[in-house]
């Protein structure tokens, strides 16, 4: 495993935490914006109850998909340690 590798392999493990999340939350602050303007209520609480409940949701939905690759990452980076030590 190389250098290049592990960073690679680190963006994955990123977006695969990260990537479902931050969909979520542009899907509910864009759809909490669209009925916002046309019902022309303005109130902040709106959009931050509705993403706290959408990521509870997505953290009991697909918590286990998330972390597999943050996990599959760590083990093939202690795996390459030798690897790495001995060039």
């Amino acid at each position: 495993m190389s250098a290049t590798s592990i960073s690679t392999g680190a963006w994955f493990a990123f977006a695969q935490l990260a990537g479902p999340v931050l969909l979520l939350m542009l899907a509910i602050g864009l759809g909490v914006g669209v009925v916002q303007t046309a019902t022309q209520v303005r109130e902040a609480s709106i959009p931050f109850v509705l993403k706290l409940g959408g990521i509870a949701v997505l953290t009991i939905a697909a918590g286990g998909f998330m972390l597999s690759g943050v996990e599959t990452y760590a083990m093939d980076l202690f795996n390459a340690i030798p690897a790495l030590l001995h060039g």
